[in-house]
């Protein structure tokens, strides 16, 4: 048989994959990776908003489960119409004290 100008699938998926990782490495470098992942909350803490209730339950959440003082005060949300809180000032009279 005569396999001349065909390409095997291996080949092309390596190629789509080789795309995948030169259109994310230029979007890192761009600063467009930075605005999404910000965005999506995987960068700069918990920087994607949620409401006061689900603040309120991480935090509560992260109390119960033995989380550290430290761990308990310093985690910070960025809340709906209200702005950046910590677990401390989101439930003032928890029994986690900072």
């Amino acid at each position: 048989m005569n396999k001349r100008g065909q390409i095997s699938i291996e080949t092309i998926i390596i190629i789509v994959l080789a795309l995948l990782v030169l259109i994310i490495v230029a979007a890192a470098f761009s600063g467009g990776m930075r605005e999404f992942m910000a965005r999506i909350g995987l960068i700069g803490g918990q920087t994607a908003e949620i409401t006061l209730e689900d603040a309120t339950t991480r935090c509560n959440t992260a109390c119960n489960n033995g989380a550290s003082a430290g761990v308990f005060c310093s985690t910070t949300y960025q809340i709906k119409d209200i702005g950046s809180k910590s677990c401390s000032q989101i439930v003032p009279g928890s029994v986690c004290k900072c």
